[in-house]
């Protein structure tokens, strides 16, 4: 039988879950923001696994995946815990919008960094950002493994992609395992670009000796069906492999693993209409996108300069020189 677990200011007697709240920030006229908890303590003994959502606030997808979640699990048919915060960034949530964005018309050099992804491990005497990094990060730091579930903003849809940290971290290995067993079927090992540089979520708990990876999936500022219950399937098989749920992780229909992004933005503007399916493998001379003036004139051809899979669209109808249209992973 498992004992009572103390946690962010709070006991949990085994076999039960939780609702429970962190204070994060007090507003001008006296009101205060909360963190939403959700925290299961199984019947038996094992690993502490964290799950959160939402660090940016049109990422809804990743509530519905966190909150199907806890309603379909039973306390005393786990092993372990489970800590999630279905809306790591209440603030953002609450705008609807990637970043708080009321915050930074006020005050913009003040509220620099405002993304809070890319400000761990936090600063408790910093910005209202840094401050929400430092308390997300001291309770991935009482786990044995996490994933952070994301979208992209809104205009941008991912296949269910899982993205590992950096690989010369030292629990790199224990998040690839954990990454292959979360079975999205789209897998990225990158050693550059934006998901594996330092200050990111995932990145610093690795580093911290807590394996964790980036999930994107769907579109920003929707909630999908399919992808809730892509979602979900993922996170438990995740349980399977750590051994908080029996049974053996169940595997994708198909599996690739890649190397990196190659993304492509706009040279002129127009409206953007994208050629290829989701996911579809292509090879190089592909037409990706195609833009078009507001006369129906062809402006631009967006091809693919070699094979590789075409893992991000932009959903957008129109675009602007130097926005993003589509982005290729490279096996």
């Amino acid at each position: 039988m498992s004992e009572t677990w103390s946690v962010a200011g709070i006991a949990v007697p085994a076999g039960r879950m939780v609702r429970h709240s962190l204070e994060l920030v007090e507003l001008p006229d006296g009101m205060r923001v909360s963190l939403p908890l959700a925290l299961l303590n199984g019947a038996r003994p094992g690993p502490t696994f964290y799950v959160g959502a939402a660090i940016h606030g049109d990422e809804a997808n990743g509530v519905a995946i966190v909150s199907r979640l806890l309603t379909s699990l039973d306390p005393a048919g786990v092993a372990g815990r489970l800590i999630c915060v279905p809306v790591q960034n209440p603030l953002a949530f609450q705008a609807d919008h990637r970043v708080p964005v009321g915050l930074y018309l006020k005050t913009p050099l003040d509220q620099a960094p405002i993304d809070p992804w890319t400000t761990f491990p936090g600063d408790p005497a910093g910005n209202v950002t840094e401050r929400l990094s430092h308390r997300l990060f001291s309770l991935i730091q009482g786990c044995d493994a996490a994933v952070d579930i994301h979208t992209p903003t809104r205009g941008g849809r991912y296949v269910p992609i899982t993205i590992l940290p950096h690989p010369s971290l030292p629990a790199y290995g224990k998040a690839e395992a954990l990454g292959r067993a979360f079975g999205s079927g789209y897998l990225m090992a990158a050693d550059q670009g934006m998901y594996v540089r330092d200050g990111i979520l995932c990145v610093e708990a690795t580093r911290a000796g807590v394996p964790c990876f980036t999930f994107e999936i769907g579109e920003g500022g929707r909630v999908e069906e399919e992808a809730t219950v892509t979602g979900l399937r993922c996170v438990l098989n995740a349980m399977r492999h750590l051994g908080m749920l029996p049974g053996a992780p169940d595997p994708p229909p198909t599996s690739v693993r890649m190397r990196a992004f190659l993304g492509f933005r706009a040279n002129r503007g127009g409206l953007l209409t994208t050629d290829v399916k989701l996911g579809e493998r292509v090879s190089a001379g592909a037409t990706l996108a195609r833009i078009h003036s507001i006369y129906g004139d062809l402006l631009e051809t967006v091809t693919a300069p070699r094979d590789g899979i075409f893992v991000r669209s932009t959903t957008l109808s129109s675009v602007l020189s130097g926005e993003r249209v589509a982005t290729l992973g490279l096996e």
